[in-house]
């Protein structure tokens, strides 16, 4: 099993404060494995997970981004190389399938952050979506993880939970506990497989 928090910033993204160093000493001392996924870039997750492995060849590689599209945020995982940003969420959505990798829409219905999806694109997508983000730690208004979790089970799609840690206090606020995978399908399989509410607490 893994405790993974799967939305986390390293100081690659241009708002956003963890050091690489600070991301891999939480995997060692608290056993929380972070996925970094940077705004527009996937230097920090290449970094972080190069070091990660280091420790544990088990672990695969995760390199993720979070794209912004000209329709809001979208998060790749398991890519190959970055996406670039501004192009429209299906747009996006493909080109992360057309890798092999993963998809997530973070915080889609936040109404504090003007990069949120949002109900009206996010139907237009939903098809070509594999994971919406259902707990994110820095929402900042009751209810809104809750609206993202119901729109999962609506549309029958599995949920992420991560911290959205920007700073080292942040770090490893809340994570999901999956069992251990070696890839995307895998994964996904994890992800499939809860049944129960997957969020913990430090």
């Amino acid at each position: 099993m893994l405790k993974c928090d799967m939305h986390v910033h390293s100081n690659h993204s241009n708002d956003a404060t963890n050091e690489v160093r600070e991301i891999v000493s939480l995997w060692e001392k608290r056993g929380i494995l972070s996925v970094v996924c940077d705004h527009d870039s996937i230097t920090g997750s290449f970094e972080v997970f190069t070091e990660i492995r280091k420790i544990d060849r088990n672990i695969p590689m995760i390199l993720a981004e979070e794209v912004l599209t000209s329709e809001g945020d979208i998060i790749g995982l398991f890519l190959t190389e970055e996406i670039p940003p501004s192009l429209t969420a299906a747009e996006t959505l493909d080109q992360i399938r057309g890798q092999g990798a993963v998809s997530i829409v973070p915080h889609p219905f936040s109404t504090l952050r003007s990069t949120a999806m949002g109900a009206t694109v996010l139907d237009s997508v939903i098809g070509r979506v594999d994971i919406i983000e259902g707990y994110n730690g820095k929402m900042m208004r009751a209810g809104e993880n809750q609206m993202d979790s119901e729109y999962a089970t609506i549309h029958k799609k599995p949920i992420s939970v991560g911290s959205d840690a920007h700073s080292p206090p942040e770090l490893g606020g809340c994570f999901m506990t999956i069992d251990s995978f070696d890839g995307p399908v895998e994964f996904l399989k994890s992800l499939e497989r809860l049944s129960f509410d997957p969020v913990g607490r430090m």
